[in-house]
């Protein structure tokens, strides 16, 4: 009897040691498998690409996407190339503050306020290194609408943030991207945005 229960002692031992091997095995195993976070690319970006190519393609890009821009490239002695688009709406509503914090960073303290709609400006340059290689740079300049305070403002006022670098990157990626003809976005999906327009 006393052998017969050291024997199932020694097996339950064992069984023991197995079962938390298996889960620090599944437990490094999950760790491993955790979604890594994309660094944001080089700003500005270098490509293997000309000034004009660069330029070309965020062209064809903003009038798939309709969105309206001012060229100020092509000038009698231009220092570099660059569209600017209008302001863009991405964010309305009871979500506001969410979306607006998705690509800018949204003032704390006592200046904080209720925000109810919110748009970006994009700026896109493409600066020449050499005859074979340029740089795409690509800037964002949020607002956010503030909430009307009483007394003040009727329909509150536009108030410029700071962007967090999130669309910037987006849309260098995009670009890039669809100039090398390779998949550059965050996600591995193959997918390019301009907010919410898929190009």
């Amino acid at each position: 009897m006393k052998l017969k229960w050291s024997s199932m002692s020694f097996i339950l031992v064992c069984l023991c040691g197995i079962l938390a091997t298996a889960s620090d095995t599944a437990r490094a195993q999950i760790e491993l498998d955790k979604p890594k976070n994309t660094k944001p690319l080089p700003s500005p970006y270098t490509i293997a690409a000309s000034r004009e190519q660069i330029i070309s393609t965020a062209r064809e890009v903003l009038r798939a996407c309709h969105i309206p821009f001012e060229d100020r490239s092509r000038r009698k002695a231009p220092i570099e190339d660059k569209l600017i688009t209008d302001y863009l709406p991405y964010a309305d509503g009871v979500t506001a503050r969410t979306d607006l914090a998705h690509y800018a960073t949204l003032p704390r303290g006592a200046e904080t306020r209720a925000w109810t709609a919110g748009r970006v400006r994009l700026e896109i340059r493409a600066l020449p290194l050499d005859d074979k290689r340029s740089q795409i740079v690509v800037e964002a300049f949020p607002q956010g609408r503030a909430a009307p305070v009483v007394g003040r403002d009727r329909d509150g006022q536009w108030v410029d943030l700071a962007s967090n670098g999130r669309l910037e990157d987006e849309v260098v990626r995009g670009l890039a991207g669809r100039i090398l003809g390779i998949d550059l976005s965050i996600d591995r999906d193959g997918r390019r945005r301009i907010l919410n327009c898929e190009y």
